[in-house]
């Protein structure tokens, strides 16, 4: 994993030591320095002159006195979209008003006054129970009681699921939140330099038990309460496993120190299992009792007469009918996901018709009356098999690309390059047209940016059982988007702009590619406006120039893509970097007894042609005839080989 880049403090400290070497090793005793010295008989006019080394000491000296060192150094390895009022999490879920007080209460009085009993808290609950609002809410309380010290929300599906940025995150709002504090790990990474490169074992107790330590042995302070939400959505179930040992094992040697943790997550078999054996964490159920369904029952009424106000020119002052109201909150039953995707599906600003909208909604959700099954989205499952199956076929073919790129986008492109529905939309070679009208369906699953803003903000879902049901065949049959067609879909792109790039700008590069592509913007692009055309373009050659994604050396390939092997034997791998002719062949699983991309026997003058000049390469060498299908292994040296 490549290491974050060093922060604008070590760089610019590097940078005026390195030109302090410079200096005393190369100017002698007496010589005058600057811009012009020695220079004579020369006349300037006009211009502005700057002292960059005043300049350079100036901005150090600014970012240590206005304290702001430890926030320039852990910047890089946090991922502050993660913390409570994120912009990327921006409207984030809350509890309605008025709705699950009690939960909300008992978490209050577990941190003022019972905090002594137990250290750790852990509140689980089903999918769709509304765990992120309550955390959301009570974090909120706390920030207004001078109660939080930190928050980590963490997301699968928006990429904020990384062990490794979790205690850097919390380190970030917590000098923040406690000044002490703040000055104590400005010390810890001043004196230790590669702190924030060490593993999150050693940044816990560093970054975070030690210094509370030396501040409580200094006065007893006040709990503070670090939130943890969504933990089951951390990458790998190591990974969680590994976050709640480290807690565990902090309140276990350093009882005294001042945090509490409030930990929220689906009751996964995995951590049920570690809670189990931890005595020193006390247990919170969120269930859907008779006050969840009198909650969501609130929530419910109130949204339709928003809606209702909304569309107060077209809805009956007596809209819905007693019997409909009914039956809508039967079928949701306290599930706060079901009951939010229902009132999204009826207010869908598409339809823009609430009352047709409910009808159908009642319609299908009486297919699912009388189905015997333990799990609760069993509903919800047929409700988002509606939802797509309202679209229409021809439709759905589009809408399933940018399905199959947000299902399995942290595999595919795991630094988000593609960070808009705008470059998204470019890269499948779609436009504007075709991206709202594949996505029309998918507003009650999904939030979907504004024309205004898709330049900025990519698609999104709602909620991780959308996510979770699209990739799971069992619960979405025919909709399942599964991992060899993603893969398909974006390598199919990935081919069509490494072949336009490559003919249009790197013809004659030879073996010096240019890399960098310093060229104008690539022609084609179907959703640009003038302003933001370059940008798409770089957006989309970075992407190239990271080449294939890893996790395609172990595809599992349901026999060769036909229109994939079309595509190729279209290609012109001439001006390609070499090694991605290869990865195409070894990713494709392509070998000369099922297609012609790949040949063994010269067929054409062009094949004779390189023929001539790869015994000039290997000079009139003997060259042995490969093996198929072709693999990548490593030898002593680490260097990849192709056999």
């Amino acid at each position: 994993m490549a290491l974050p880049a060093p922060s604008i403090v070590d760089r610019t400290k590097n940078w005026l030591r390195l030109l302090g070497r410079q200096s005393q090793s190369s100017i002698r005793p007496n010589q005058q320095i600057g811009s012009f010295s020695n220079a004579r008989d020369f006349i300037v006019n006009g211009g502005q002159f700057i002292d960059i080394n005043e300049l350079k000491i100036n901005y150090i000296n600014s970012v240590i006195s206005s304290r702001q060192a430890v926030f320039e150094l852990l910047d890089p390895y946090t991922c502050l979209d993660a913390t409570k009022d994120s912009s990327a999490r921006y409207p984030p879920p809350r509890c309605h008003l008025d709705t699950r007080l009690k939960v909300r209460e008992r978490l209050m009085r577990w941190l003022l006054t019972e905090y002594d009993d137990w250290k750790m808290l852990w509140v689980r609950g089903s999918a769709g129970t509304g765990k992120s609002a309550v955390a959301q809410s009570f974090a909120d309380s706390c920030e207004e009681e001078g109660l939080l010290g930190a928050s980590y929300f963490f997301s699968r599906t928006a990429g904020r699921d990384k062990l490794e940025t979790v205690v850097p995150t919390l380190a970030y709002q917590l000098a923040r939140s406690v000044p002490e504090y703040h000055s104590l790990i400005e010390h810890h990474l001043a004196k230790d330099q590669i702190l924030l490169r060490n593993s999150p074992p050693v940044q816990f107790r560093k970054l975070i038990i030690e210094p509370f330590a030396i501040l409580q042995r200094e006065r007893p302070r006040k709990p503070i309460v670090v939130i943890l939400d969504g933990l089951d959505e951390c990458r790998g179930e190591k990974a969680q496993r590994e976050i709640l040992e480290l807690i565990t094992n902090a309140i276990r040697t350093n009882p005294d120190i001042p945090l509490r943790w409030l930990i929220f997550s689906r009751p996964e078999a995995h951590l049920k299992n570690v809670f189990s054996r931890t005595s020193e964490c006390g247990r919170e159920e969120l269930i859907i009792d008779t006050e969840c369904r009198e909650n969501v029952e609130r929530y419910v009424k109130d949204r339709l007469i928003e809606i209702k106000a909304t569309y107060n020119d077209m809805i009956p002052a007596d809209w819905p009918p007693p019997d409909k109201l009914e039956e809508l909150l039967y079928a949701v039953s306290g599930l706060f996901i079901f009951a939010s995707t229902c009132l999204n599906y009826i207010d869908d600003p598409e339809e823009a018709d609430p009352v047709s909208q409910l009808d159908s909604l009642l319609s299908f959700l009486r297919r699912s009356q009388g189905v015997v099954s333990r799990n609760p989205l069993a509903a919800l499952d047929l409700l988002y098999s509606r939802i797509l199956q309202d679209i229409p076929p021809l439709i759905f073919e589009t809408t399933r690309k940018f399905l199959a790129y947000m299902c399995h986008r942290n595999n595919l492109d795991a630094r988000h390059r593609l960070a808009s529905a705008q470059a998204l939309s470019n890269f499948l070679r779609l436009d504007q047209h075709a991206f709202y009208k594949a996505t029309r369906g998918l507003y009650s699953a999904m939030s979907i940016p504004e024309p205004g803003d898709a330049a900025e903000t990519q698609l999104q879902f709602y909620h991780a059982s959308f996510f979770d049901f699209l990739l799971d065949s069992n619960r979405s049959g025919k909709f399942v988007i599964g991992e060899y067609e993603a893969q398909v879909i974006f390598l199919q792109s990935f081919i069509y702009w490494s072949e336009v790039d490559a003919t249009h700008f790197h013809t004659l590069d030879g073996w010096n590619f240019d890399v960098d592509h310093k060229h104008d913007t690539l022609p084609g692009l179907t959703w640009t406006s003038e302003d933001n055309r370059l940008r798409l373009s770089q957006t989309i050659t970075e992407l190239l120039t990271r080449g294939f994604p890893g996790v395609m050396d172990d595809m599992q390939w349901d026999g060769v893509d036909e229109d994939l092997v079309s595509q190729l034997a279209n290609v012109d791998f001439r001006y390609w970097l070499p090694p991605y002719s290869f990865d195409i062949v070894i990713f494709c699983r392509l070998d000369p007894l099922t297609t012609s991309v790949v040949r063994i026997e010269p067929s054409s003058p062009t094949d004779y042609q390189l023929l001539k000049y790869f015994n000039l390469v290997i000079g009139n060498g003997v060259a042995k005839q490969a093996r198929f299908p072709l693999r990548r292994v490593s030898i002593t040296s680490g260097c990849p080989v192709i056999l």
